[in-house]
């Protein structure tokens, strides 16, 4: 427990100094009145510099915390500090397209996949099975598992980065798959992993104190990619270290942010033949925001409609990603249940896009605000 909340207190101080220099910048360029921040629904397209920068409070909260275990147990903490050196090319290349935008897509991908054979080498962690028989065996062959464990890896680092786009969502999303993770760590005794997974739910708590519900300071490309590779490489850790747990647990585990990167590729490429990495406003939480959440507000202006707004999106994915979630941590062990429910979660999730495209979706999930009721002028 300490050192949870030695994360959280890094990250909620760097965090701080992140967002101080946001707003320092905001007053200097008049981007924004003196003590405020952009709040829209979705970002603007030039906000970059430290207003993006939140993932490096994310980062010292989990470098300071498992600097600290060194001194209770360095065996533990060192591997984790050898998996958050892996992460800094992802991390840089997506840090420095928070304050440039000029970083070319391609090029952070590559950081992704240079992070994943990193961290690969220097834990001797691969993927080494999906436990489906007919293919297993093509795994013990290194270049596949390699080559596996990297598409994988950058794949996650992706789907994260395309989730990030509401206050809290991303984040809050990746404590719910954490706390996942911890769970199963926990209960086939794999310590290293249950230490990294909870200090970064330590880590996450200090930055969401800042990001949910206002919006003071945003994860960025930097804290996205590196939420995205910690979970990609510890799932490969567990499933590798401890034959017990299924393949398939990550699969469920990580369902929701997968259903959107895939979906989301599927629909450029194949309905708006664009660029499958070409950005749009057509994810699910973009559709939930216009279409399902009603602004719950009092009087005030739109900057107010548009805080509240982004605020309660968020709530819709965090319950989505527990119908993942929940089955993953009860039956990690079945595969055949796993194999399952991963149909399911992607037939309700392409089911629930369709519904709200098309505004169809029942009105048990809208947000209403009840109509005020007439007052008299005696």
């Amino acid at each position: 427990m300490a050192f949870i909340l030695a994360a959280l207190a890094a990250a909620l101080v760097v965090t701080l100094f992140v967002m101080r220099r946001s707003f320092t910048d905001a007053r200097l360029r008049q981007a924004a009145p003196s003590g405020t921040r952009l709040t829209a629904w979705t970002r603007e397209a030039n906000l970059k510099g430290w207003g993006r920068a939140g993932g490096l409070g994310v980062a010292a909260g989990l470098l300071f915390s498992l600097a600290l275990r060194l001194f209770d147990d360095a065996a533990i903490a060192g591997t984790s500090l050898w998996l958050l050196l892996a992460a800094m090319p992802v991390f840089v290349a997506g840090l420095a397209d928070d304050f440039t935008q000029r970083v070319r897509p391609s090029l952070r991908l590559l950081a992704a996949f240079v992070s994943a054979l990193i961290a690969g080498f220097l834990l001797d962690t691969w993927v080494n099975r999906i436990d489906v028989p007919a293919l297993d065996n093509a795994f013990a062959i290194p270049a596949v598992a390699i080559v596996f464990s990297c598409v994988l890896v950058a794949g996650l680092v992706n789907a994260f980065n395309v989730i990030d786009g509401f206050n809290g969502l991303a984040g809050g999303v990746a404590s719910l798959i954490l706390v996942g993770i911890a769970y199963v760590a926990f209960k086939v005794g794999d310590l290293v992993v249950l230490t990294a997974s909870l200090t970064a739910i330590g880590a996450i708590t200090g930055f969401m104190l800042f990001n949910f519900p206002r919006g003071l300071i945003y994860l960025g490309d930097g804290g996205a990619y590196l939420l995205g590779f910690w979970i990609g490489e510890l799932l490969i850790m567990l499933v590798a270290r401890n034959p017990q747990v299924s393949a398939w647990f990550p699969a469920l585990l990580c369902s929701y942010p997968v259903c959107e990167m895939l979906f989301s590729i599927y629909r450029r490429a194949f309905v708006r033949r664009s660029h499958p990495g070409a950005p749009d406003i057509a994810h699910l939480h973009h559709l939930i925001y216009k279409r399902l959440v009603r602004w719950l507000v009092g009087p005030g202006g739109m900057q107010v409609r548009h805080e509240h707004g982004n605020a309660l999106t968020s709530p819709y994915l965090w319950i989505l990603t527990s119908i993942g979630v929940g089955p993953a941590v009860v039956f990690w062990q079945k595969t055949l249940v796993l194999q399952i429910g991963c149909v399911v979660f992607a037939a309700a999730y392409v089911y629930a896009y369709v519904r709200i495209v098309r505004f169809r979706s029942p009105r048990w999930w809208s947000m209403r605000r009840n109509p005020p009721r007439p007052t008299s002028k005696y």
